[in-house]
């Protein structure tokens, strides 16, 4: 027998997948607009440009407005590069939202139609009833009745088509409840995905505003730097070439040092990852320990209640093995241990040694991809046939069966962090504004022998290049392992 739910059962049931499901909605919050406090370099080239018009400005400030210069274009790039990231995120969002909407558009269709077929098969039902005569009380059906067992028979039927109509509107009411549901969840992602396609919107439009001030930032910081350089030659009495030339030597003294600090990242980097290691290991070990004395505790003082005594021995042999050993070894050794390895390793950004689940050989897979993509144009939030740098480290991991996030700080903060000393085809490399793990700009991907696949700004083609030839103090000590 088909056991019917009654509808206060049908609607907490409905009730509670609507609420289950529509916490699975992400609304998204609207992205950061760009403005005038997001550009740091404007304010910089501003001032440069005051130091070389001024008259009064000595040799050691000009050299200093020079250096501003250099800084506050890089920033307004890296300004730039990061509005186009979280234009990316913005777009993946609503790209998604718009499939759940789509999707729960179609499932409260499907409903709709399920419940014009329910409510087809009640009046067909009621029809038959009426054309029937209806039904008898079970009074009706024995008086009228030609005989004991024509009785029997109409009262059967009777029942029959009291329970066929109840079921057929017990399916009509469920069916309604299930349309409502379902229209009133496609009417949230609806909604959702809305605000989602406008966040997108405000995202773009933050983008371009952002490559436009960076790319006018770019110029005005070179036109300063020129005439810093004749005022230079002039105060110094000598050419502007041969000013040139003294300029690009500061330069590159400044590099060095840059490669020098980037350089002692890396080893600190190393450093933690093998003090990391070795903490792990010692906190396994003494788990180990304290697990081996649980053991032995437990097994000397059952077998000495047998031998001795069952309440003397077992008692005292279990509560003073057990407790003492698995107490003091797995609250010391795990707590410890975790508490230090993952909280050190969070704030710091140090690696989580083997949490990784990629394998060698997908590395390897989306690295090669990455290079099938090489010559395509830097498109934002692009997915193909032109990609953003986060876009290409998508697609190329996708290749290999691993879906990472849709932005490069997304893919920072979801991958184990390696020394990139160690980084093998694959993993992925990040530049964040002064070397802050959570300002990341641009990521690309290694394929091997000291090289990155990328796509690094608008208006230029993917490209490979050496790992630490590009702004090398924003350079991350750490490579992201999906």
């Amino acid at each position: 027998m088909v056991r019917v739910l009654s509808f206060r059962s049908l609607r907490a049931f409905a009730l509670a997948c609507l609420v289950a499901i529509a916490a699975s909605i992400l609304v998204a919050s609207s992205p950061r607009t760009a403005g005038a406090d997001t550009y740091p370099g404007l304010a910089d080239i501003a001032a440069a440009k005051a130091a070389v018009a001024d008259a009064q400005t000595s040799v050691a400030q000009l050299d200093a407005a020079i250096v501003s210069l250099e800084n506050a274009s890089a920033a307004a790039q890296n300004e730039a590069a990061a509005a186009a990231d979280r234009y990316s995120g913005a777009k993946a969002t609503a790209d998604r939202t718009q499939l759940e909407s789509d999707a729960a558009a179609k499932s409260a269709s499907d409903a709709a139609a399920s419940l014009a077929t329910a409510r087809a098969n009640l009046a067909g039902v009621a029809q038959q009833a009426y054309q029937d005569g209806g039904t008898f009380t079970s009074i009706e059906a024995i008086v009228g009745a030609s005989g004991f067992q024509d009785a029997i028979a109409r009262a059967e039927d009777n029942d029959l088509a009291a329970a066929q109509l109840d079921a057929v509107t017990q399916k009509v009411k469920a069916a309604q409840l299930y349309a409502d549901t379902l229209s009133d969840f496609a009417k949230k992602t609806a909604d959702a995905a809305a605000v989602a396609a406008n966040d997108a919107a405000i995202a773009l439009a933050a983008a371009e505003d952002a490559q436009r001030t960076a790319e006018q930032a770019v110029a005005d910081a070179a036109a300063t730097r020129t005439a810093a350089m004749v005022r230079l030659a002039s105060l110094q009495n000598t050419t502007v070439a041969l000013e040139q030339a003294r300029q690009q030597g500061l330069a590159n003294e400044r590099a060095a040092q840059a490669r020098a600090a980037y350089e002692a990242a890396v080893r600190a980097a190393e450093a933690k990852a093998a003090a990391d290691a070795a903490a792990k290991a010692a906190a396994a070990a003494a788990a180990a320990a304290a697990s081996n004395s649980s053991a032995g505790g437990t097994t000397g003082g059952t077998t000495g209640g047998t031998t001795g005594g069952t309440t003397g021995g077992t008692t005292g042999g279990t509560t003073g093995g057990t407790t003492g050993g698995t107490t003091g070894g797995t609250t010391g050794g795990t707590t410890g241990g975790t508490t230090g390895g993952t909280t050190g390793g969070t704030t710091s950004g140090a690696p989580q040694t083997g949490a990784w689940s990629s394998s060698a050989s997908q590395g390897q897979q989306a690295a090669n991809y990455a290079l099938t993509l090489m010559g395509t144009q830097y498109v934002w939030g692009g997915n193909g046939p032109g990609y953003d740098c986060s876009g290409i480290t998508y697609a190329a991991w996708g290749s290999a069966g691993y879906r990472p996030s849709r932005t490069a700080q997304g893919q920072y903060n979801s991958t184990t962090h390696i020394p990139i000393s160690e980084m093998r085809p694959g993993d992925l490399v990040f530049h964040g504004t002064g070397r802050n793990s959570g300002a990341i700009y641009h990521v690309g991907i290694y394929i091997g022998n000291g090289l990155v696949a990328e796509a690094r700004t608008w208006g230029e083609v993917a490209i490979v290049r050496a790992y630490d030839a590009w702004n090398v103090g924003d350079l991350i000590p750490y490579a992201g392992r999906p």
